[in-house]
């Protein structure tokens, strides 16, 4: 179980059917209410990136309601939610 948030950075990111997504690099914070936004996910698969309709890119932005759980990996829902580039 993750117990800081500096234990988020590095974990692998995976869809709920088990599709590697990347890694997360960062987390982005609301700085007025300390809720997590966003996890951005750097080094991500080609194929994912296809999926969402982006040819290439730095990586992306998943919203934190698109998380499902956060332990020794990132599981990620396979709901629509909105993914940004970055």
């Amino acid at each position: 179980m993750v117990s800081r948030l500096t234990d988020i950075s590095g974990l692998d990111v995976f869809t709920e059917d088990g599709k590697r997504v990347g890694v997360v690099e960062d987390v982005s914070i609301d700085p007025d209410s300390g809720k997590v936004l966003a996890l951005a996910v750097g080094r991500v698969a080609e194929d994912f990136l296809e999926k969402i309709g982006v040819s290439e890119g730095r990586g992306v932005l998943v919203p934190y309601a698109g998380i499902k759980s956060i332990g020794s990996i990132v599981l990620m829902k396979n709901l629509p939610y909105t993914v940004k580039e970055v």
